[in-house]
Formats: structure tokens, sequence, C-alpha cells
């Protein structure tokens, strides 16, 4: 298995700008699509890959261990090497988790929800694909680099 900085190398100075050409290559996206695909794909990189399951083992008073903070309950839950590093279905757990979190940030604090139509528009949106396609490209080089060192 690859460390951390191996993999974090490996995505935002390989993976990222060849992503980054293809996607400016072949579709021409807005500059914003192109800056929503970046950050999730950095974000996912450094705070939000596979190895979650791990994370409460990261020190917490630390930048790392602060901004993985949604996913201490998600290493108490998922075991290591488990769903979390399934290809897509791992990226699912994980938007999930952090979307049920903030979700439920804004319950205690009762704020008003979204309504289902504008739900539905999010979710259809392309911002929403490109940051989630970023999500799912940046584990699927994790799980590369994984398998990679697996052998």
């Amino acid at each position: 298995m690859a460390q951390y900085k191996t993999h974090s190398t490996f995505n935002i100075f390989l993976a990222l700008p060849l992503f980054l050409w293809g996607l400016v290559y072949f579709f021409h996206p807005h500059l914003n699509l192109i800056i929503t695909f970046s950050a999730c794909f950095v974000y996912a990189t450094l705070f939000m890959n596979p190895d979650q399951d791990i994370t409460n083992k990261i020190k917490l008073l630390s930048l790392r261990g602060f901004l993985t903070l949604p996913f201490r309950g998600y290493s108490l839950i998922f075991k290591h090497r488990g769903i979390s590093h399934s290809f897509i279905l791992g990226s699912t757990t994980r938007v999930l988790w952090l979307g049920g979190f903030f979700y439920g940030i804004l319950y205690v604090l009762d704020k008003p929800f979204f309504k289902r139509n504008e739900l539905i528009a999010i979710l259809k949106s392309d911002h929403f694909l490109y940051g989630f396609s970023a999500i799912i490209l940046a584990d699927f080089c994790h799980l590369l680099l994984d398998f990679k060192h697996k052998k």
C-alpha cells in the first residue's frame, strides 16, 4: 500500500494535470467547472480519500486532522480496506457521509433545508457532475497506486 505522500504527490502533480488537459481538450468546460473539478479532486486526494476508514488515527489537532473531522465517525463504522476501497461505491459512501454530516449540522442549527426540487436541481447540475467525477477519478488513482504497491 502506498503512503499518503505518494498518493498526494501522484494525484496532484501527475494525475490532476492530465485529467485537466483531457477535460479541456475534449469537453471545453467553462472556467468555473474547471475550478470545481480541480478543487474537488484536490480535496478528495488530501482529505476524502479511500483511507478515511483510518481517520481516527490522524492527530485531530492538525490541519489534516481538522479537515478530516467529518470522517471521524466514518472510520469507526467502516473497516480498513473494506467498502471504502471499492471503486465507485467507496466514493459514493464518502460523498453521502459528508452530505449527511453537513445535513446533520444544519438540522441541529435548525436552518431551513433544501426543498426537493432544489436538491434535484443540484444533483442534475454540471457542478455536481464535475465535482463527483473528480472525486471518483481521485479515488481511482488512489486505488491504482494501492493495487500497484500490493503486487
